[in-house]
């Protein structure tokens, strides 16, 4: 049996190999994590489309043109419906 270190900054290792176990998975829940920040402290509309299509087109070279629009359209529906629950 032996031991395997990680180094700490190895971010790729820690986050998508440990934590989310495949880069797709991954992908996703950054989106998610995204969207969920982004409805929680009122982002605005013009921002966060911008941010979620930047995120979307630059994770396309991983996914594909059709994951791509899918991670653009989820992160709509969570953030509409995350901004339309809080109310201050």
């Amino acid at each position: 049996m032996s031991i395997t270190y990680i180094n700490p900054l190895n971010l790729y290792t820690i986050f998508v190999t440990y934590l989310a176990g495949n880069l797709t998975v991954f992908i996703f829940l950054a989106m998610i994590g995204i969207s969920l920040l982004a409805g929680r402290f009122r982002m605005p509309d013009r921002v966060f489309m911008s941010l979620i299509a930047l995120f979307g087109i630059i994770m396309s070279q991983y996914l594909g043109g059709l994951y791509a629009l899918m991670i653009v359209v989820a992160g709509l529906v969570i953030y509409y419906q995350l901004a339309k629950e809080v109310k201050y």
